[in-house]
């Protein structure tokens, strides 16, 4: 009996979880129509967190990648959450998204960090949200979206989705990983 009761209480945890996030995604839907950005299309993911576009943004930003500004995807290295988070990335942002840079110019790597939206839905948010990523705090000052980026993580870690599954949660974050990776 112990037992069904406890997943009983889970699947009514998880079922409050998904209804807080449609609340708080109908919301950030809403912006979709006076998100400002440009329109561009998805080749594929190179990353949980890099996206590859068909052709430049526009002749004033030849830009051909978009990191997905205030996330952190696991390397895709951290098996199995780096090629899963891929994934992820791959199935929210199919075709075309409309792209809200985040910064005026493109980092040392040619990549315009920025929000991405698809289907009406903030994709940076949506990620967090399947957790496939974890919030880049320490790129995230006051930005536009940082609450819908934070609640979207909550909710994932609550309900256990993803990397924050208990049963194989991820136990080093990317940057931790990198740095473990590069050290001699």
């Amino acid at each position: 009996m112990g037992s069904n009761w406890d997943i009983s209480r889970r699947v009514r945890w998880q079922a409050v979880g998904a209804i807080a996030l449609l609340v708080i995604f109908l919301g950030v839907g809403r912006a979709w129509a006076q998100a400002p950005g440009m329109i561009a299309t998805v080749d594929y993911a190179k990353s949980g967190q890099t996206l590859e576009l068909l052709s430049e943004l526009s002749t004033q930003m030849p830009v051909m990648d978009i990191r997905l500004a205030g996330i952190q995807a696991p390397d895709m290295e951290q098996t199995p959450w780096g090629p899963e988070a891929r994934q992820c990335l791959s199935t929210l942002a199919e075709g075309q998204i409309r792209v809200e840079p985040q910064a005026p110019t493109p980092d040392r790597y040619n990549r315009l960090w920025a929000y991405v939206w698809a289907d009406g839905q903030l994709v940076n948010a949506a990620v967090l949200a399947q957790g496939c990523a974890v919030l880049a705090s320490d790129r995230l000052p006051q930005q536009r979206y940082g609450a819908q980026l934070v609640y979207a993580q909550e909710a994932a870690r609550l309900l256990g989705y993803g990397i924050w599954a208990p049963e194989n949660p991820l136990r080093e974050t990317p940057d931790a990983f990198r740095q473990i990776q590069a050290s001699p």
